[in-house]
């Protein structure tokens, strides 16, 4: 019978049998990759990605996203690592379609990055030298194709919406000619054959650049990259242009003849850029009644064209996406539209009882059971710390004023979207202060208090001096874990009786949302 230190041991041999083979010999010997591969075969949906170093640094903060992945939350998808020496093995599980991932890491103020197309069972093997990340191996031309995309053409990151919407078209449909022209030069100067990697990219492409152009990018993020701020962005900027035009906005002339059936192909399910057009389509463009944004009605309007134009595979995906940008905006922030929420949630259970996205729903399902949950007296007695240095409770801060709508939000001064988030929403958050009695209280879970109260005092005319407070012991304090403080920036809403209203509410800057949720709470 195999003990846990017998199959432990097991493994940490595999992993050092694994890279010896790798970098014994020459990385161009195509046998030693055969031989990778035949080891590799033995572990199905798996890929490997071996790497040697000379700055063992970047070893310790490697991440891999998966732009593909069955999760609609994306997060590091290394499922196991071991650093052997100079060399470090990464594995990644459930790859059973080709999929798009990006590898981060850093050294010091050095970031590395690579985005690839893996395959199930691929190995991945690189190479950091002199501050140069390379992949290796006898399908590297294949693995450095989307490095050498974004090193040589433009990217839709740095192309923001400047005041004209058909400007702006004009920009995204260059940059795609560009990377297209780049895509096909590169597939005859390299002479790739493969025929899954070769339609995996060209639909990539195509999806990316409707997604561009369905979701303009308005808000600046950093010195040169550039964001959508909200789903709805595109409808905004043409009420805006056309307004006082005569003519009526084309939306065929802009999207070109794109239609419903174009997003049939089930296959395309592993491509990212696929999923994310096809959400934002179904929103924006194939539904096409005129009920208020993420209304019941409207709801429901959009599970209706997914239910009468997709396959269950689709439906299955595409119903989930809709239940979570429906849950990200704030949606069961009252009785009925809780319990509706549920029901559509549960419903969706019945009907894929084997769905990847469970886990999610589930999530979904607890949080929406803290509708008007009152925060535990563990919670209410978590200690905080003032920037004059007292440490007091949440629950006397709630105790020094009555009856008033509270927002808490948990930051960190090393968090970019949450500093960005407290900058631009502050004219709103003054006014719901003052029209609907809201009190904002600001809780970092930063573990330096020189970092904080350094940030704080940078942020000073953004933020309510009198509500900031450290959490003492952060997001691992009692109301961290009694709110599952995961990730920042986090927006909670309590009512008057300070019964949770949203427990993940949609940012400030969201106004429109925001503001329709603060309006209902009696």
């Amino acid at each position: 019978m195999l003990t846990a230190f017998n199959i432990s041991m097991r493994k940490i041999i595999f992993y050092i049998v694994l890279v010896i083979v790798v970098f014994s010999c020459n990385s161009k010997n195509n046998s030693n990759h055969k031989k990778i591969k035949d080891i590799n075969n033995v572990k199905k949906g798996k890929v490997l990605i071996i790497g040697k170093t000379d700055d063992l640094r970047p070893f310790n903060h490697f991440s891999v996203l998966n732009a593909s992945s069955a999760s609609l939350i994306h997060g590091n998808c290394i499922t196991d690592r071991k650093v052997i020496g100079d060399s470090i093995v990464m594995e990644i599980d459930s790859i059973l379609e080709p999929q798009l991932l990006h590898l981060t890491s850093w050294s010091k103020d050095f970031k590395y990055r690579a985005t690839f197309m893996a395959k199930p069972n691929d190995t991945i093997i690189f190479e950091i030298k002199n501050k140069r990340f390379s992949i290796k191996g006898e399908k590297a031309d294949e693995h450095n194709f989307y490095s050498s995309l974004q090193d040589s053409t433009p990217r839709y990151i740095h192309n923001p919406y400047k005041g004209s919407i058909i400007e702006y078209k004009s920009r995204v449909d260059s940059i795609y000619r560009k990377k297209v022209g780049f895509f096909n030069k590169y597939v005859r100067r390299h002479n790739i054959t493969s025929k899954l990697f070769i339609d995996f990219v060209e639909s990539d492409l195509k999806y990316s650049h409707i997604y561009e152009l369905i979701i303009p990018r308005t808000q600046k993020n950093g010195d040169s990259f550039y964001l959508a701020e909200i789903l709805e962005e595109l409808f905004t900027i043409i009420q805006k242009e056309y307004s006082s035009k005569e003519q009526l906005f084309n939306f065929k002339d802009y999207l070109g003849d794109i239609t419903i059936d174009d997003f049939k192909d089930e296959s395309h399910l592993n491509i990212g850029s696929f999923k994310s057009a096809l959400s934002v389509l179904i929103r924006n463009y194939f539904d096409t009644s005129d009920h208020p944004s993420y209304s019941k009605e409207k709801f429901l309007a959009e599970k209706a064209v997914i239910e009468h134009n997709f396959d269950e595979k689709t439906k299955e995906y595409a119903i989930a996406s809709l239940i979570t940008v429906y849950h990200g905006r704030g949606f069961g922030y009252s009785k009925k539209s809780v319990s509706f929420f549920k029901n559509v949630i549960r419903e969706y259970g019945k009907k894929y009882p084997d769905s990847e996205y469970t886990k999610e729903m589930e999530d979904f399902i607890e949080d929406l059971n803290s509708f008007e949950l009152k925060l535990s007296q563990s919670a209410l007695n978590t200690k905080l710390l003032s920037k004059n240095g007292d440490t007091l409770t949440l629950g006397e801060i709630f105790n020094r004023s009555n009856k008033r709508i509270r927002v808490i939000n948990f930051w960190a001064s090393w968090c970019p979207p949450c500093v960005s988030e407290i900058k631009k929403a502050q004219n709103f958050r003054d006014k719901l202060s003052v029209k609907n009695s809201v009190e904002w209280i600001y809780l970092s879970i930063d573990e330096d208090e020189k970092k904080w109260l350094k940030k704080s005092k940078e942020l000073e005319s953004y933020l309510n001096i009198r509500n900031q407070y450290l959490v003492i012991n952060g997001k691992n304090s009692s109301l961290g874990r009694y709110l599952k403080v995961h990730s920042i920036p986090r927006y909670i809403i309590l009512n008057k009786q300070n019964q949770v209203v949203l427990n993940n509410s949609p940012h400030p800057s969201d106004s429109i949302v925001f503001k329709r949720i603060i309006n209902s709470i009696e």
